[in-house]
């Protein structure tokens, strides 16, 4: 039988981002990869971005109104859609502050058309010589997690990814790099749009797992750098009541609505 390439949709939302973007190099190396295609989704409009992504053959789309992390990037998986995606094929949801070699996203191609699964989360790092990780893979958020404030730390517990073997299921991984098969995010519906900011990501993985099985999965040796500003962390911040009535919407909505 004769295998079909799958191909890659690259879901991309500036919020101001988009020097994020047109500083970023392995950006256009990937584009120009025969299985790859980028969508950039511009939250604010920005006229540089908008011509830089007509002159680099990025796909292009802006409104004229302000729009959460999940409804910008359900609305680029119906363009991906429009541009003949795939149920086999892949969305992937990519933060503008992220750097993945052209090199490191063909090991990535590889690996997961290896494995049965739908729904994947990488090795992110801080730093470009890959000794700071992030620990962007989490466990589901309890009630408990009310007792975090207190302590003054997350809300939610990280997984030690030294201590994770490659291909290890977790509860969610940050939306900053999630790889989902096209046909799993339109079962979902994507994301909640009813998250503004914040635990869309943590909301989408619970779907996920309590609808349809389907785990996250992670893959130790795909790895790329992630800047991230973890606005959220800023205590009374506009961020931080995102952040926080996010977390409300998580624990007493969407837990009760598709446990198990």
């Amino acid at each position: 039988m004769v295998s079909v390439l799958k191909n890659f949709y690259i879901s991309i939302v500036s919020h101001g981002n988009e020097d994020d973007i047109i500083n970023n190099r392995n950006l256009k190396g990937i584009n120009s990869l025969d299985n790859a295609t980028v969508i950039i989704r511009d939250n604010l409009s920005n006229d540089n971005l908008r011509i830089y992504c007509g002159k680099n053959d990025f796909q292009y789309s802006s409104s004229n109104f302000i729009l959460g992390f999940g409804a910008n990037n359900n609305i680029n998986y119906k363009l991906a859609s429009d541009l003949g995606m795939r149920e086999s094929d892949w969305f992937i949801l990519f933060n503008p502050d992220v750097d993945m070699s052209p090199t490191m996203f063909n090991r990535l191609s590889n690996t997961i058309d290896d494995r049965n699964s739908k729904i994947f989360a990488i090795n992110l790092f801080f730093d470009k010589e890959l000794s700071d990780m992030e620990y962007s893979l989490r466990k589901f958020p309890t009630l408990s997690s009310f007792f975090n404030i207190v302590k003054g730390s997350s809300f939610t517990q990280a997984y030690n990814k030294t201590d994770l073997a490659d291909g290890s299921f977790v509860d969610w991984a940050a939306g900053s790099f999630l790889v989902f098969q096209s046909d799993l995010y339109g079962k979902l519906g994507g994301f909640d749009e009813n998250y503004f900011m914040y635990f869309e990501d943590v909301d989408i993985c619970f779907r996920a797992t309590n609808l349809y099985n389907q785990h996250v999965v992670y893959l130790s040796e795909i790895k790329a750098v992630h800047k991230g500003a973890y606005k959220n962390r800023r205590l009374f911040s506009k961020h931080f009541r995102w952040y926080f009535t996010s977390l409300l919407r998580f624990l007493f909505i969407t837990t009760f609505r598709y446990r198990e």
